[in-house]
């Protein structure tokens, strides 16, 4: 057993039309709902939105029961402002997360992901090599995009 004393549970993507997030994560890429309900946010925990706004929370499961969740949180009333432009809408500034998912079949999701609107696809799938940490490398097929709320996603598959 590890003696490092934190484990990433979940990240959480702020969003303002949760339909089309679902539509990625949930109905294409596979991911599960676990959760999926209304909910008063009280904004003392999360520095977001008014005092108790109602929000939906979804959360979505990948293959690990306990790790690896992607929370997808939208604030219904009142609504958040929608998010400023990005300086440079086609690349990943500081401050900004990049997701990395691994799926089971990167190329059998690549034309449905081309068909979402407003997904904003990067890279075709491609093969890439990278170091192992014990020598050796892992060869990863890849495809990449900034889904319609500006998110960056890897996806990534082990060739």
């Amino acid at each position: 057993m590890s003696d490092v004393p934190v484990v990433i549970r979940r990240t959480t993507m702020m969003v303002n039309e949760i339909e089309s997030a679902l539509t990625i994560y949930r109905d294409i890429l596979g991911m599960q709902v676990h959760y999926d309900e209304e909910i008063i946010v009280s904004g003392q925990g999360l520095p977001a939105g008014e005092p108790d706004s109602k929000t939906r929370l979804v959360l979505l499961k990948c293959k690990d029961e306990f790790i690896g969740m992607l929370g997808i949180l939208q604030y219904i009333d009142p609504p958040l402002p929608a998010a400023p432009p990005r300086p440079n809408p086609n690349r990943v500034q500081v401050g900004e997360s990049v997701y990395v998912l691994h799926h089971d079949d990167v190329e059998a999701v690549y034309p449905l992901l081309k068909e979402v609107p407003g997904i904003e696809m990067v890279s075709d799938p491609h093969i890439s090599e990278y170091p192992k940490p014990d020598g050796g490398v892992f060869r990863v097929l890849g495809s990449s995009f900034f889904d319609p709320n500006g998110y960056f996603v890897e996806l990534n598959q082990f060739v």
